[in-house]
């Protein structure tokens, strides 16, 4: 779809490109589905923009979400669980509980500095082949 273009990178989705996917929604170019998961990045947009690095970040079940932004650290856990879409995580991202990664089919690489305080957990990773020399994983890593 031609609105999915704007969402290649960490932009955050403008309210004329919401409203412009709402409008092709009305006329029938854009699926319910596509609607929805559009909605569903605005709101975890929403909470990455308000995210101020205190307690736990949940990003879940957001399949149109491709990355992060760069200088991300997160005090307590961060959820991408079921984040499709994701295909890398930023350079120096820190998070001080656990990391859940789970079936976040499209990722191919960890970020060589990466850090989580407790557990990296993996399950689903399907395009993930390796991991970097450098991670930092204060728990277990689950694959």
């Amino acid at each position: 779809m031609k609105y999915l273009k704007l969402f290649e990178s960490w932009n955050p989705v403008s309210d004329s490109a919401f409203a412009e996917a709402q409008e092709l929604h009305s006329i029938g170019v854009v699926s319910d589905q596509e609607l929805e998961d559009l909605v569903r990045l605005k709101q975890i947009q929403h909470r990455i923009l308000n995210y101020k690095g205190v307690g736990s970040l949940d990003l879940s079940f957001c399949n149109l979400l491709t990355g992060l932004p760069d200088g991300l650290t997160v005090n307590g856990f961060l959820d991408l669980t079921d984040c499709t879409g994701l295909r890398s995580l930023p350079a120096g991202l820190v998070v001080e509980d656990y990391l859940d990664l789970t079936d976040c089919t499209s990722l191919e690489s960890l970020p060589a500095d990466l850090k989580a305080g407790d557990d990296l957990i993996l399950f689903g990773c399907s395009s993930l082949t390796s991991l970097p020399a450098g991670l930092v994983v204060g728990g277990q890593i689950y694959k």
